[in-house]
């Protein structure tokens, strides 16, 4: 609930209490925990931190045989290389993330890949790419009833139209 409501500081503290209970066992939930405490972190500016948690996840996942997991930590990596401005990185971890979510029919995790596979193209001019990615991961979410996140796609569709320099078609 703290993450939803963009508390990152009680999110990472839950977040910390949650490893702690679970302790050295399931794999699996520690992967998923750490997954999420790397994007709070990198969601705090901490990206030093946010990459190592999403290392940690990342072999928390291979380790448990976790492909959403795994999926989500190449998803985060690829976040933070965008931000840290390596854009081929960033295409790198981001397609990694979006076959391991294609593989493990992770609807909701090729959302987010193609999301931020459509920010990054985005960021480097690729608009036509960019909005493909947007058209697929929409049709997702209109498969699984997700409405809030068609929303905030069809947002970023209008950005990267106005970017282009497209204004009609992104009103």
């Amino acid at each position: 609930v703290h993450d939803r409501r963009g508390d990152w500081e009680l999110a990472e503290a839950s977040f910390a209490e949650a490893l702690a209970l679970v302790g050295d066992g399931e794999p699996e939930l520690r992967a998923r925990i750490t997954a999420d405490r790397s994007l709070t972190a990198q969601r705090l500016g901490r990206d030093a931190d946010a990459a190592e948690l999403a290392a940690a996840a990342l072999a928390l996942a291979r380790e448990a045989g976790d492909v959403p997991a795994e999926a989500q930590a190449h998803n985060i990596l690829g976040m933070l290389a965008a931000r840290l401005g390596d854009g081929t990185a960033a295409l790198t971890e981001l397609e990694r993330s979006l076959a391991l979510a294609e593989a493990g029919d992770d609807v909701v995790a090729r959302i987010a890949a193609l999301n931020n596979l459509a920010l990054v193209e985005g960021e480097q001019g690729l608009v036509d790419e960019a909005l493909q990615r947007v058209e697929a991961a929409c049709a997702l979410c209109a498969t699984i009833g997700d409405r809030h996140r068609e929303a905030a796609l069809a947002n970023n569709a209008a950005d990267l139209l106005h970017q282009a320099g497209r204004h009609d078609e992104a009103v």
